[in-house]
């Protein structure tokens, strides 16, 4: 995704990794063969692997620039992390704060840091491994948390520490969330909660107990982040399909179709978390259902 303009707003994403990631039946267990081979016109290929019918994904953040702020929204999975349940995560060496550069904005230009949900792949960023020590990546930013997000994943986390059982999310809530309280850099937020005029959360509860969208208006046009309501523009042909890492399937496929019926065929510029370069586009009705097309395709 080239530098998307949002009426005086500016938006560039920051891309970790991107590639087929794996097999639908691992991500989306009910997309069948059948829905993924009746829209192969718009999904293949960039959105499904022909090949062996992996899912292709992207793992990004985006950076928001308004006249006032800059903010990043969600922050990937890290380097240095130990993820050794995911290979994809585990003591990663990605470039990603020299893609960030390189697309114009600098790790102490970051006012502030909102994630979207606190899964291992969309906060790994928030900190970085500095002699021994997690400390926050973002000198001068301050972190917003969703507060019925932190608080879920705090009490999980406690809960864990106190069986002796494994911690929640990888481990990332203690490495990637708990050094930024504990730095003084988080403020936790209502999931309405509006950093600026025209820029504000809202909830969409069911992939995880408190995620969150956010909103981006100005003059008229508007941009929406979406975390991971959707991972796959596959789940715009059939919405109801939700990935097996949703903690409420069926609360995540009612945010999910409500979404699609509220900006299909609309000029809301659709952001996510994990559809792959370039990323931004629109939701359209088509068929019985929807589809995506990118930014700089004919509708």
């Amino acid at each position: 995704m080239k530098t998307r303009i949002v009426g005086d707003l500016r938006i560039d994403r920051v891309v970790e990794s991107e590639g087929p990631f794996v097999p639908f039946a691992l991500l989306l267990p009910e997309a069948t063969q059948e829905l993924i081979d009746a829209n192969a016109d718009w999904l293949n290929p960039r959105f499904v692997d022909p090949t062996d019918n992996r899912v292709i994904m992207g793992f990004c953040s985006f950076v928001l620039r308004t006249p006032r702020r800059t903010i990043l929204v969600d922050a990937c999975s890290g380097n240095d992390k130990e993820r050794p349940l995911r290979p994809h995560w585990h003591r990663q060496q990605h470039r990603f704060l020299e893609s960030m550069v390189q697309a114009g904005t600098r790790p102490e230009e970051i006012d502030f840091v909102f994630c979207t949900h606190l899964h291992a792949d969309h906060v790994g960023w928030n900190t970085r491994l500095v002699n021994g020590r997690w400390v926050p990546t973002f000198p001068n930013a301050r972190y917003l948390f969703a507060r019925r997000e932190y608080e879920y994943w705090e009490q999980a986390q406690r809960k864990a520490v106190s069986l002796g059982a494994d911690v929640p999310n990888h481990g990332s809530f203690a490495d990637s969330v708990l050094p930024v309280v504990e730095a003084g850099r988080a403020v936790l937020v209502d999931s309405d909660h509006e950093i600026e005029n025209g820029v504000h959360l809202e909830p969409a509860h069911g992939h995880t107990p408190g995620s969150c969208l956010l909103h981006a208006r100005n003059r008229g046009a508007h941009a929406l982040f979406l975390g991971d309501v959707m991972h796959s523009a596959i789940q715009l042909a059939n919405p109801a399909l939700s990935s097996q890492f949703c903690a409420d399937p069926v609360t995540a496929a009612k945010v999910r179709t409500s979404l699609c019926e509220r900006y299909a065929d609309t000029e809301t510029t659709i952001l996510t978390g994990h559809f792959p370069t370039p990323n931004a586009g629109r939701i359209l009705r088509h068929r019985d259902a929807f589809r995506f097309a990118f930014s700089n395709e004919p509708i």
